[in-house]
């Protein structure tokens, strides 16, 4: 791709129904300027997540925290938050409608500084098969391969919890790409069995892809979204 930084997305594309949004991102730019240089990839899987009283799989389901304040913000920005294993997943919050909607990004495809990228997921690897795979070199599809990979690679830590996302003059943000023709909607990955949502079909994937994270595509794999009326959104109601 040309040298030229590519141009933000507007805010007006987060502001849309939210699986709207979560399979217009598919094959859209994530930018990340850093230490002079540009990285850049392709998004080739997402997870939508539902606000508050709706989606009980969602970290808004119960109204905002501090920890999930960005996904009761405007659209467009930044929501990162850490794992209990101290890793780090980026979404971005959707829909602006102040109820808690955002998308994860799961997994993407480097199209520009495959070498940064590895170098950073290099300096963070503990000793293992992962770090031996990693110093082998090759295999750029796995580099960004899973929300906490891609995080790693692309130094998303806790600092930008909140950065704008349709700013081209930021540290990171989100770019128009060629939308891709065949997606596939999945259940979203390592949820709560027990949960109302579990089995939503609300994780879109690029078909075909293999920077996709697993488990793959399977049987349970449809060409549209599969959302369903959450238990909780009635009680609330009450």
């Amino acid at each position: 791709m040309s040298g030229r930084a590519p141009r933000a997305l507007p805010r007006a594309f987060f502001e849309r129904e939210l699986l709207v949004v979560a399979r217009a991102l598919l094959g859209c730019l994530l930018v990340r300027r850093s230490a002079g240089q540009l990285l850049v990839a392709r998004l080739v899987e997402v997870e939508a997540y539902g606000g508050r009283h709706s989606d009980p799989s969602a970290h808004s389901f119960r109204g905002p925290t501090p920890r999930c304040a960005v996904m009761f913000g405007p659209a467009g920005r930044a929501y990162v938050y850490s794992t209990h294993q101290g890793r780090c997943c980026l979404n971005v919050s959707a829909v602006g409608d102040r109820t808690g909607k955002a998308v994860l990004l799961r997994a993407a495809e480097p199209l520009r500084g495959a070498d940064a990228l590895r170098a950073a997921r290099l300096a963070l690897a503990a000793p293992g098969p992962a770090r031996a795979r990693l110093l082998a070199g090759g295999r750029e599809h796995e580099l960004l391969r899973g929300p906490a990979r891609l995080c790693a690679a692309l130094g998303v830590g806790r600092a930008l919890d909140g950065a704008d996302l349709c700013d081209g003059r930021g540290g990171l943000w989100l770019a128009a790409a060629p939308a891709p023709e065949r997606v596939l909607w999945t259940p979203r990955v390592g949820l709560n069995p027990r949960s109302a949502s579990c089995g939503w079909r609300w994780r879109a994937l690029l078909a075909g892809s293999p920077a996709v994270s697993s488990p793959r595509a399977g049987a349970d794999a449809a060409r549209g979204p599969a959302p369903r009326r959450c238990p909780a959104r009635l009680s609330a109601a009450r």
